[in-house]
């Protein structure tokens, strides 16, 4: 059964603004120990930029403040990374009173799967996707006269942008989860869209992907083109059946 809230849209509004509230505060929890040990977490990062690196090259800051501002930005990032399950706590608290009691149950196993996808999607970039980008980026282009010396400010951007859009990207069967739950999307209707998905998802994967280089897109587009056929088969066995009065209304039409 289904719980009626009747909120309005200021009431919504002020629900939306609790839940990011709630989301912010444990990632300026995290932030703390996580600035304490920046110097091991920004080596960690950039792990697959300095194992790329031309011989003769290096990274380099040109501004005073720029080492100490990248350092921020690793804190921040990995304190946001930390947060993914209460800020998935909080996505689902903000649609649950949409949902009917049963299918709040699962508050737990959407959490724990949604951080699961979002750790996946950003191993992948950070193991398998990143690298081959980065060999082809600083390789292709290194000559006997021309070095690669990229910023660290630049080189963090590029790298954290790129982990978060896979991580979101993986997150792509729990959104469709969410949305064939709520009736918004259905298997048969994904699979209309197939065609249309995949220049989209095409598009999208070129927009994410802060490289100018096939391989990396690839690599983004694969997962998508993927999750899509996963979401038709999630839609299909877990999205919300339609009533016996629905039905009769689509037969009587």
């Amino acid at each position: 059964m289904k719980e009626e809230t009747g909120m309005n849209f200021l009431e919504h509004a002020e629900e939306l603004r609790k839940r990011i509230i709630y989301s912010l505060i444990p990632i300026l929890v995290f932030f703390i120990p996580c600035y304490i040990f920046s110097k091991q977490l920004f080596d960690l990062l950039m792990g697959p930029i300095i194992r790329n690196l031309p011989e003769g090259s290096s990274l380099i800051f040109t501004r005073p403040a720029e080492g100490f501002l990248t350092y921020l930005k690793v804190s921040l990032f990995f304190s946001f990374f930390l947060s993914v399950p209460f800020i998935l706590y909080n996505a689902w608290h903000f649609v649950s009173p949409a949902l009917y009691k049963r299918e709040k149950r699962v508050v737990i196993p959407l959490v724990i799967f949604g951080t699961l996808f979002f750790i996946l999607g950003a191993l992948f970039c950070y193991f398998v996707a990143a690298p081959q980008g980065l060999r082809f980026l600083l390789g292709e282009y290194t000559t006997e006269y021309v070095k690669a010396f990229p910023s660290i400010k630049e080189a963090l951007s590029f790298l954290t942008a790129l982990m978060i859009g896979f991580g979101v990207v993986f997150e792509f069967p729990l959104i469709i989860f969410i949305l064939s739950r709520l009736g918004l999307v259905t298997g048969e209707f994904l699979a209309k869209q197939r065609k249309y998905a995949l220049l989209i998802n095409a598009i999208l994967a070129a927009f994410i992907t802060p490289t100018t280089d096939a391989v990396s897109m690839m690599f983004m587009l694969i997962p998508l083109f993927i999750f899509y056929e996963l979401g038709i088969v999630i839609a299909r066995i877990f999205g919300k059946r339609k009533s016996k009065e629905e039905m009769a209304e689509e037969d009587l039409g």
